[in-house]
């Protein structure tokens, strides 16, 4: 067994403290409504921009808020649908320092290192490219549990 295995345990130890589903569930919603007065925000920026740097500035940081809120609200799907905390590649629990410093998370640190999405700078200074910042879209699981049109998200994933 190597050390990255025993980082990501297959399931929580019988005395372990089960995880407060409350608190992510308060720390989502509350990042969920960061992210649409952001988005709000920079829509009226982005009215307001009056030269091309501006609002191509405007429109990067319009994009990648909209990719946080995805995350977000992936987040509070997996969550409602009782998968919150399980990688969702391999199914093992993610521990839970890596869920609460980053709630948003959806794979475990093994999984993460084996797609290469772990740590973008660090690959990115060892190979000299720069990591890319574009969103693939959400989760296809989630689009195909609850449909394109369905989508419980504020953006529907074809705005994505």
């Amino acid at each position: 067994m190597t050390d990255l295995d025993q980082l990501t345990p297959t399931r929580a130890p019988h005395d372990a403290a089960p995880v407060d589903l409350q608190w992510y569930r308060h720390e989502l919603e509350q990042q969920r409504r960061f992210r649409l007065d952001q988005l709000t925000h920079l829509s009226y920026a982005a009215l307001a921009a009056s030269d091309d740097a501006l609002s191509e500035v405007t429109a990067t940081l319009m994009r990648a808020a909209r990719a946080a809120l995805a995350d977000v609200d992936a987040a509070l799907f997996r969550l409602a649908i009782g998968r919150f905390g399980d990688c969702q590649h391999c199914g093992r629990a993610i521990p839970e320092d890596v869920l609460r410093a980053v709630p948003t998370v959806s794979l475990c640190p093994r999984c993460q290192l084996s797609k290469g999405s772990a740590y973008p700078v660090l690959r990115a200074r060892r190979t000299g490219t720069v990591p890319s910042t574009s969103s693939s879209g959400p989760p296809r699981d989630i689009v195909e549990v609850w449909g394109e049109d369905s989508f419980p998200a504020s953006d529907p994933p074809a705005n994505w």
